[in-house]
C-alpha cells in the first residue's frame, strides 16, 4: 500500500475545511485536504456572513475576493411572530449575505493556492491511529483509493457524516426532531423585501429565516421541528407563509408554487446538543464541534474561528513541542472559552421564541426594554479578539 505523508490532514472542505488548511498552510506545515462533494455545491444554511466572518476573512487576505463576489450587505434584523408582532434593530456591525456554494468556492480555491493538496470528491471510510500517527483511507465514485499518514487530523466535516458512527461519537444515538430546507427563491417574485435586512419569522415549532444572497436571490431557510408537524417540508413551509400574514405578503402571486419546482437543500436530523471536541485525537472543528441554534445566525462564525483556534494551538503545539495531549486539552479550553456562553444564549433563545407562549412574552419584554435586544445580539457573537491562543 503506497503512504502519502503530510503533516496535517483536514475532512471537509467547508468554510471550517478549508479556513485551517489555509492558516495551517501558511504557518508551513504540509496540508492534505479531502472533500467529497463536487464544488461548487450548495448545502442547508442561512447564508448569514457576521462580523466574525469578514474579520477573518480579512485576516486570510480574502476580503477583496470576496467582495468581487457581490455579497449582499445587511446591516438589519427584523423578528416577526405568528401574531405580527415586530422586532427591529441595528445589528450594530455590517454582515454579509451570500450563497454558500459561493463562498465554499472561494475558500476552498484559497487553500489550492496555498498549497494545500485537495483531493476533491474523496470520501473518508477509514481512520485508524497507530501509536502517534493516524492512517486515513479515501476514495471517489470510480473507487480510485487514496491512503495517507499523518501525525494529525482535523475532522471539519459538517453537521453529521458517516465518521460520526466509525467514531461512535455519543450524539448519533439521538434522534433528532430537528430538520432544515433551504431555497434560493428568485427575487423578482418576491415584493416588500428590504435587501439590508435579515428577517425572521417564527411560530411554534417553526424558524423561517429570509435574507438575499445576491442582486437576484434570496435565502429560504425553514427549520421545523418534525413532532409537531407531519407533512412534508415543502408543504409545511408552503402552508406556514400562508398562514402568516407578514411572511404572505411578501410573496407574490404564483411563487408560492415555484416552491414545488425548486430545487431544495436540506439536512434531516439537526442535533443542537453537545458533542465532544476530540474524539480518539482527532480534532472537531465548525459543526463537527457543534451546531448553534439558527437563531443566533453564527455558523459559519464558528466555523472560521474554530478554524483559526486550532490552527494557532498546533503551531503552537510544533513551537513549543507540546503533546498531542496536551494540544487537546488545549483546544477544548479555548473552544469552550469562546462559544459555550454563545451556544447556551442561542439555545435558550431558540425555545423561547419557537414557543408559541413564551415567544409572545419575550417580543413584550424586549419591546418595553428597546435595549434588550442589541444586548442579546451581542451575546450571541465572539470577537476574534477573545482567541486567547
Amino acid at each position: 500500500m503506497n503512504l502519502e505523508t503530510y503533516d496535517m490532514v483536514i475532512i471537509g472542505g467547508g468554510p471550517a475545511g478549508s479556513a485551517a488548511a489555509i492558516f495551517l498552510a501558511r504557518y508551513g506545515f504540509n496540508v492534505c485536504l479531502f472533500e467529497k462533494k463536487a464544488f461548487p455545491r450548495e448545502i442547508l444554511c442561512g447564508e448569514f456572513l457576521s462580523k466574525e466572518v469578514i474579520e477573518i476573512i480579512k485576516e486570510l487576505n480574502l476580503f477583496d475576493k470576496f467582495l468581487s463576489l457581490n455579497p449582499n450587505p445587511i446591516d438589519k434584523f427584523c423578528l416577526i411572530n405568528e401574531a405580527g408582532s415586530e422586532l427591529k434593530t441595528d445589528l450594530n456591525f455590517k454582515a454579509y449575505g451570500l450563497k454558500r456554494s459561493s463562498f465554499d468556492l472561494l475558500l476552498l480555491s484559497a487553500a489550492s493556492d496555498s498549497g494545500v493538496a485537495i483531493f476533491k470528491e474523496f470520501g473518508v471510510s477509514q481512520i485508524k491511529k497507530d501509536g502517534e500517527i493516524f492512517y486515513v483511507s479515501a476514495k471517489n465514485s470510480d473507487n480510485i483509493i487514496v491512503n495517507v499518514q499523518s501525525d494529525i487530523v482535523i475532522a471539519a466535516y459538517g453537521k453529521q457524516n458517516i465518521l460520526d458512527k466509525v467514531l461512535k461519537r455519543d450524539f448519533v444515538r439521538y434522534k433528532s426532531p430537528f430538520n432544515g430546507i433551504k431555497f434560493h427563491i428568485p427575487k423578482s417574485m418576491l415584493v416588500n423585501l428590504a435587501p439590508n435586512v435579515i428577517s425572521m419569522f417564527v411560530a411554534e415549532g417553526i424558524y423561517c429565516g429570509l435574507n438575499e444572497v445576491n442582486e437576484k436571490a434570496v435565502n429560504v431557510c425553514f427549520i421545523e421541528n418534525r413532532s409537531k408537524l407531519v407533512k412534508s417540508s415543502r408543504q409545511n413551509l408552503i402552508e406556514f407563509i400562508m398562514a402568516n400574514r407578514n411572511l404572505n405578503q411578501i410573496f407574490s402571486n404564483g411563487s408560492l408554487e415555484q416552491i414545488n419546482n425548486l430545487p431544495a437543500y436540506g439536512t434531516g436530523n439537526i442535533y443542537f446538543g453537545r458533542k465532544s471536541l476530540v474524539e480518539n485525537s482527532i480534532f472537531m472543528i465548525g459543526d463537527a464541534a457543534g451546531v448553534i441554534a439558527p437563531l443566533a445566525g453564527d455558523g459559519i462564525g464558528m466555523a472560521l474561528q474554530s478554524a483559526k483556534i486550532v490552527s494557532k494551538i498546533l503551531l503552537r503545539k510544533k513551537v513549543e513541542k507540546l503533546s498531542l495531549y496536551q494540544a487537546e486539552k488545549l483546544y477544548v479550553k479555548e473552544w469552550r472559552y469562546l462559544f459555550t456562553r454563545r451556544i447556551r444564549t442561542a439555545s435558550a433563545i431558540q425555545k423561547i421564541i419557537l414557543n408559541k407562549h413564551l415567544g409572545s412574552i419575550g417580543i413584550k419584554i424586549a419591546k418595553t426594554f428597546p435595549g434588550t435586544l442589541p444586548k442579546i445580539i451581542e451575546m450571541t457573537r465572539g470577537s476574534n479578539n477573545l482567541i486567547q491562543v
